[in-house]
C-alpha cells in the first residue's frame, strides 16, 4: 500500500461522524455490519481497514488489528477444513462465504458468517472486502434441532422395537403362520428406515433416493449390483415418503421370493424421471422366472398401486409381464416437496 494510500485511510478513520468525502467510506464506517479490507499486494495480507462493528465484534482495539491477518481471530475449535477453504479460494482470488468459529479478544467464541469478496482495479487485485456477522445464535438453534432430532430418533426406535416385540409375540400366541410373522416385521423394519431417512431431514422432506435406498437396504449384502437405482434429486414429504418406502419394500419382498431376484440372473431396475412437472417412477425387473397373474390380490398390492397412487395424487400400474414384474407411478411433482415443520427454537 502507498504511503498517500495510508494516510488517506488514516483521515478516513479520524474522522469523528459517518461523513466523509469518500460515500462508500462513510457507509462501512457506519453501518452496524462489522467489515475489514484487506491488502494482498503486503506480506501476509495484513487487515488495512476494519470499521467500529467490527470493534464491538472482536473486541480488540483499532491498533491490536490493523497490519495483522485476520487468522488471529482462529483458535483450537476452529474447523481447520474450512479454513483451508477459506485459504484455497483467497489463492484463487474467488469469493467465498462460510461460517467460521472465531474467537474474541476475552477468549469466548462466536460463529461468523464471513464473505470474502476480491476487489480488482485495472485488471489487478487490489484488496479482499470482508463482511462478518454474527450467526453464534443460529448455530445454536441448529445444534438445538440436531441433539432434539438426535434424542427423538433414538425414542422412536425404541418404539417400534417395542412394537415389533408385542406384534410378533402376540402373531406366534395366535399361532400364526411365521411367514405371516415375518411379513409383519419386514413391513415395520421398512418404517423404521423411513423414519432413519426423515430424521436426518429433521423431518422436512427426504430425498427420494435415499427412501428408494433405505429401503433396500436389507438387500444389498445379497444382492449387491444386481440392483440399479437411478434419478434426478426430487423431494418428498414425510407420509408420501413413508409410504414409498413400504411399497418399495413390499416390490423388493415379492422380488425376493417370486421374482428376479429369486434366482441368481435377474436384475431390478428403479428408476424415474421428471418431465412436465410431473414424476414418472418405474421398478422394472428382469431376467427372473417367468411370471404369471395372481390370482388374488394381496396387502402388497394393495400398498403399490392403490394407497401409493393415493398418497402421491397420482396413477399408479403394476403388470405381470412374462418377461418381468413392473410398476409405474405418474404424479404431479408440486404436491410432492418440502413440508416445512412446525417446530420453532428459541
Amino acid at each position: 500500500m502507498s504511503e498517500q494510500e495510508r494516510r488517506r485511510i488514516g483521515r478516513e478513520l479520524e474522522i469523528s461522524s459517518g461523513l466523509s468525502a469518500d460515500p462508500f467510506a462513510s457507509a462501512v464506517r457506519v453501518t452496524r455490519m462489522p467489515m475489514i479490507i484487506t491488502n494482498p499486494r503486503e506480506d501476509d495480507n495484513p487487515i488495512v481497514f476494519c470499521n467500529d462493528a467490527f470493534l464491538r465484534l472482536t473486541g480488540y482495539d483499532r491498533d491490536e488489528i490493523i497490519g495483522r491477518n485476520c487468522r488471529f481471530l482462529q483458535g483450537p475449535a476452529t474447523n481447520q477444513d474450512d479454513v483451508g477453504r477459506l485459504r484455497d479460494a483467497i489463492d484463487a482470488r474467488q469469493s467465498i462465504e462460510i461460517d467460521l468459529l472465531n474467537y474474541r479478544k476475552d477468549g469466548t467464541t462466536f460463529w461468523n458468517a464471513l464473505l470474502v469478496s476480491p476487489v480488482f482495479q485495472d485488471g489487478e487485485l487490489a484488496y479482499f472486502f470482508a463482511s462478518q456477522f454474527d450467526v453464534t445464535d443460529r448455530k445454536r438453534a441448529e445444534e438445538h434441532r440436531f441433539l432434539l432430532n438426535r434424542e427423538l430418533d433414538h425414542r422412536v426406535k425404541n418404539t417400534l422395537a417395542t412394537v415389533q416385540s408385542v406384534v410378533l409375540q402376540t402373531l406366534r400366541d395366535a399361532k400364526v403362520p411365521s411367514n405371516v410373522a415375518s411379513a409383519v416385521s419386514g413391513r415395520i423394519q421398512a418404517l423404521a428406515r423411513s423414519h432413519d431417512v426423515l430424521t436426518a431431514e429433521a423431518w422436512a422432506s427426504a430425498l427420494l433416493s435415499d427412501v428408494v435406498k433405505g429401503a433396500l437396504e436389507p438387500l444389498h449384502a445379497s444382492v449387491g449390483d444386481r440392483l440399479t437405482v437411478e434419478g434426478p434429486e426430487v423431494r418428498l414429504k414425510p407420509r408420501i415418503a413413508t409410504m414409498l418406502s413400504l411399497a418399495v419394500h413390499e416390490m423388493a419382498e415379492n422380488a425376493l421370493q417370486h421374482g428376479s431376484l429369486s434366482n441368481r440372473e435377474g436384475t431390478v431396475e428403479i428408476r424415474w424421471s421428471v418431465d412436465d412437472d410431473h414424476l414418472d417412477f418405474g421398478w422394472y425387473e428382469h431376467g427372473g422366472p417367468p411370471v404369471s397373474q395372481p390370482t388374488r390380490t394381496g396387502y402388497g398390492t394393495r400398498i403399490v398401486e392403490r394407497v401409493l397412487a393415493a398418497e402421491f395424487a397420482g396413477t399408479a400400474t403394476i403388470e405381470f409381464k412374462p418377461e418381468g414384474f413392473t410398476f409405474r407411478l405418474r404424479a404431479p411433482l408440486q404436491p410432492l416437496g418440502r413440508e416445512a415443520t412446525s417446530w420453532t427454537f428459541p
